[in-house]
Formats: C-alpha cells, sequence, structure tokens
C-alpha cells in the first residue's frame, strides 16, 4: 500500500450527526471532516467480490469493517453481492481506517463512505448501509470500534424490522450464518484450521492473528484445531499470510 494510500488515526469523534433517509443514516458534508482520521483519500471500486469485499482499480482489495455478509452458497448471499455491486461497482469512495489496517488474508480493512455528488445531499456509510438493509449481520471486532454504536443501531432496525435476511433466511445470528463454531478440547490444541470457500482455501491461524476471535472452526466443513503448525501443514493447511 503506497504512503498516498495509508490512512492515520486522529481524533476520534464524540456524536455521530445523522438524518433518516431510506431508512439508513447518512452523514452530512459538514459533518464528514469530523469522521476522517488524518487524510482520507478517495478510491475506485474495479468490482465487488461479494457483499463486504472488493476490488479497488490500483488491485487492492478492501474488506468492509463492522458488517459480515453471507458466503457464497449461503442464504442472501446473491442479494448482498448484488446490492454493493449497485452501491458502489465503479464509483469513487472515501476509505477510513481504524485500528486494524490489514487482515491475515492480506485486505484492507476499512469503513466505506459514498460521498454524494451534491454539496445538498449527504454522504453514504455503506457499512451501516449493508446491515441496516439487511444485507448483512454486525461483526464485531475488540479493537474495531469507531462506528459500533450506528452498527449496532443499524443492526437492531434491520431485525426489528426483519429486512432482508432477517426475513428471507433461517437466519441465527449466534451461528455466523448457519456455519457452526466448536471450540477446542485442548488448551495445547489452538490453531484454527479454516477452509475458505472463496480463493484462500485451507489456511490455518494462530493466536497472535489479527482476526483470530473472528475465525470459526465447522467441523461439518472439515475445518478443525490443531496442535502444532506442523499438523496444520500436513493436512494441507497454509499459515494465513499476515500472520506474525
Amino acid at each position: 500500500m503506497s504512503s498516498k494510500k495509508k490512512i492515520t488515526l486522529g481524533a476520534m469523534m464524540a456524536i455521530i450527526v445523522a438524518c433518516g433517509y431510506g431508512g439508513y443514516t447518512l452523514i452530512k458534508e459538514k459533518d464528514l471532516e469530523s469522521l476522517r482520521s488524518g487524510n482520507v483519500a478517495t478510491y475506485e471500486v474495479k468490482r465487488v467480490i461479494d457483499g463486504d469485499t472488493f476490488e479497488l482499480t490500483d488491485g487492492d482489495v478492501v474488506r468492509m469493517l463492522g458488517v459480515d455478509t453471507p458466503e457464497e452458497k449461503e442464504c442472501y448471499y446473491n442479494e448482498a453481492k448484488d446490492a454493493l455491486k449497485k452501491l458502489i461497482e465503479g464509483k469513487k469512495v472515501e476509505l477510513r481506517k481504524d485500528v486494524t489496517g490489514v487482515d491475515d488474508f492480506g485486505r484492507l480493512l476499512r469503513y466505506v463512505i459514498l460521498p454524494n455528488k451534491s454539496s445538498l445531499e449527504n454522504n453514504i456509510l455503506v457499512d451501516e448501509y449493508m446491515i441496516r438493509e439487511g444485507y448483512g449481520e454486525m461483526q464485531n471486532n475488540p479493537r474495531d470500534k469507531l462506528y459500533n454504536g450506528v452498527l449496532l443501531e443499524a443492526r437492531e432496525k434491520a431485525k426489528k424490522e426483519k429486512s432482508g435476511l432477517w426475513n428471507a433466511c433461517d437466519y441465527d445470528p449466534l451461528s455466523e450464518h448457519g456455519q457452526e463454531n466448536v471450540e477446542t478440547s485442548s488448551t495445547k490444541c489452538t490453531i484454527k484450521g479454516n477452509i475458505s470457500t472463496g480463493e484462500f482455501g485451507k489456511t490455518y491461524f494462530l493466536k497472535e492473528c489479527n482476526n483470530y476471535e473472528q475465525v470459526k472452526v465447522d467441523p461439518n466443513r472439515g475445518e478443525k484445531y490443531f496442535c502444532s503448525e506442523d499438523e496444520a501443514k500436513s493436512e494441507g493447511f497454509v499459515k494465513a499470510r499476515y500472520c506474525p
């Protein structure tokens, strides 16, 4: 990532001034400066990969912070992907960093703001839009809390109004879109073996990895805990790219 694209952390905002439009929160242009941490640059979206991930024209891949949409073959996957594609593909967006800048797959972790061309209109916080419209669930990360209140409010609204996947899917938020998650049976075996339906394949995560807590282990998908890295490698798992 070039120096022009690094987003430094500045003062955290205390209150987000929001107004309702179309059922989701919009950020007024005059308030946008207070939401920025350092210099926020504008980037063009080349293509949407799924409901919470997209590629920039320079090749960097961005994983949206605070939102988790269904994976391929899960209920409401296509709807979430199509919604994000319609909203940002081919357009210019502003990216904002929280504490965790890059995940263990090498993707940039960012909040996404879609600016409105008219200074009289408002800018959309895309992460919040996807949750409020029911295209995804709120993703809790103990390190990245900047928009926690806004995203939680969006989640509760979508759940109450049964928007999107809350109505269309047999959805249990405790099961990660229907994915089972088991805990390790041994304190000596804590390496998580994860199998992605996307481009990453079979990957293992150490406790030191940035998003270790968010990684699920579902035995029904062939995922498991390992007691050593050698054991994980012997079964075809590779270390997550940005783990220490």
